[in-house]
């Protein structure tokens, strides 16, 4: 079956654009964006894939449309979208605000879910059923290069991702090289409001080019990385994964989360798969201690059976057969 992916977002960053890549290269499915005019050219996505812009009459023309991300400035466009076309929801955070188009067209569209969490929420809140798939994971050629990082973040840099956390776990971790790295696109408010007296401008190094693997300076990130750092909470979600989970996970990185992440599912277990954090009132202490810790066989652990969870994630059929 021939999937055509619709992107409806303004983000070029983040979950939502690695969820639509990941998709696109796994199953070679086309990817379209609305525009204000139906373009001859394809333009570069990034991740190695491309994109063509096209008026909403061209595209619904299209069949078996897949909506991959939508927020608020694409929501006067859903409701032309024939019944049935299947729509992707990530986090309850897109089911928030006043007027909300998502909520009130909600039986106009096949939701899929890539989290439980939110498959539940959308049923107890809502009553709406949907379908739950694991996120697609596409299994990218790594590269030999070796990381210059012992531990990263490569997140945003957010409310929701709490980095001052990481930044504070900085002030005590004894070398410098073992350090957690920032990178990712900055929400500039967090930033100036959380992070300026953390010296987030020594550790933050920008955004890093869309590329499979994540590259800086011509070096594979995660390849031979040994930790990475996601403090993500948000409210009604958690449990599952992430993108930057996958990634972690495949390059053989460990993964420190939030207890408020991992305690809404079952997935990941602490000291089992991942380490976990936020069990006193200094958590940054908490993620130094693990970082300062010799690589262990409790290390060693946690990264074999971590990398369990991704054949979920590389098998998962997104309508592809």
């Amino acid at each position: 079956m021939t999937i055509n992916l619709v992107y409806m977002a303004k983000p070029i960053y983040g979950g939502w654009v690695t969820f639509t890549a990941h998709l696109s290269l796994k199953y070679n499915y086309e990817l379209f964006k609305v525009g204000k005019r139906t373009e001859p050219n394809k333009r570069d996505y990034g991740y190695g894939i491309e994109y063509k812009n096209m008026r909403i009459d061209d595209l619904l023309e299209k069949n078996n449309l897949l909506i991959t991300a939508v927020d608020k400035h694409y929501w006067k466009y859903l409701y032309l979208f024939p019944k049935g076309t299947r729509l992707v929801i990530h986090d309850p955070t897109e089911l928030k605000g006043k007027d909300n188009k998502i909520v009130e067209l909600l039986d106009n569209f096949e939701i899929i879910t890539i989290r439980k969490t939110v498959q539940d929420l959308l049923l107890n809140k809502y009553n709406k059923k949907s379908t739950f798939l694991y996120h697609p994971f596409y299994q990218y050629p790594k590269t030999s290069e070796s990381s210059d990082y012992y531990s990263l973040s490569i997140s945003r840099i957010d409310f929701d991702k709490n980095t001052d956390l990481i930044l504070k776990a900085n002030k005590m971790i004894k070398s410098d090289d073992k350090k957690i790295q920032i990178f990712g696109a900055e929400n500039r408010l967090y930033v100036h409001h959380k992070l300026k007296d953390l010296e987030f401008p020594k550790y933050w190094h920008g955004k890093f080019p869309k590329t499979l693997p994540l590259s800086y300076k011509g070096k594979d990130l995660l390849n031979n990385c040994h930790y990475i750092i996601d403090m993500s909470i948000i409210k009604g979600d958690g449990g599952g994964t992430q993108y930057t989970f996958l990634e972690a996970i495949y390059h053989n990185c460990a993964l420190i989360l939030h207890k408020e992440w991992v305690q809404n599912g079952d997935l990941f277990k602490k000291d089992y798969n991942c380490y976990v954090v936020g069990y006193t009132d200094d958590i940054g202490k908490e993620i130094a201690d693990i970082i300062n810790t010799p690589l262990n066989n409790k290390y060693k652990s946690i990264i074999k059976n971590a990398s369990k969870i991704l054949k979920s994630h590389t098998q998962v059929k997104w309508f592809c057969e």
